[in-house]
């Protein structure tokens, strides 16, 4: 559904807030329009001008969340840095504010669960694939990381990002995810150790060594 003009944007945010202390205190499946209506002080219809429904208001909390836990990864980079690093820095610093977030990690933790809310959460996914994959292909043109696809390579570090946040929603232990990202991350640091060999894709043909 698109997005009515701005108009008193004070009330959304409101309703949100609202929303989010709701979900996070009695889960989102128990918790109806009406009821957020009443908790933000606003009217039934005043929530329906923003959001076409409560799946509607889910995505739009829960995008914006991980928008605001992005946007201080992003500004944690060093633009002089390599890659690896960065990325170290990044997660290290999504983490920390992830631990953050109070009740808002209760919400995010059962929205893993939701159908719903699914959608957006891909959209959200899809769009970092595409930053991470751009990184990743400019850090491999610089001879910072080994030689490995960038499409497969983004895809499967988003992919352990995920599921580091959802132990972290779940246990609440970051210690222990963010030893594991580094370690992976510092895997794809190249050594200097002569040329990068990039793995053949199964079936094809194995390059030729001196010792064939």
């Amino acid at each position: 559904m698109g997005r009515r003009q701005p108009r008193g944007m004070e009330t959304r945010d409101r309703i949100l807030a609202a929303a989010l202390a709701e979900f996070a205190g009695r889960g989102y499946a128990a918790v109806s329009i009406e009821e957020i209506a009443e908790a933000a002080g606003v009217t039934k219809g005043a929530v329906y001008y923003w959001f076409a429904d409560k799946d509607d208001l889910g995505r739009d909390l829960q995008h914006e969340l991980y928008e605001r836990l992005a946007t201080q990864a992003l500004a944690a980079l060093d633009p002089t840095g390599d890659a690896v690093s960065n990325m170290r820095r990044a997660f290290e610093v999504y983490l920390d504010a992830l631990g953050s977030l109070g009740e808002a990690r209760f919400f995010l933790r059962d929205a893993w669960t939701i159908p719903a809310l699914d959608a957006g959460g891909r959209r959200d996914h899809e769009d970092a694939v595409a930053m991470v994959r751009g990184v990743l292909a400019a850090a491999v043109e610089r001879g910072e990381i080994v030689a490995l696809d960038p499409d497969a390579l983004a895809r499967i570090l988003l992919g352990a990002w995920a599921e580091g946040t959802l132990h972290v929603l779940r246990t609440g232990e970051r210690a222990p995810v963010f030893a594991v990202v580094e370690h992976l991350v510092e895997s794809l640091r190249h050594r200097d150790a002569g040329p990068v060999t990039v793995p053949a894709s199964p079936g094809a043909a194995r390059p030729r060594s001196e010792e064939d």
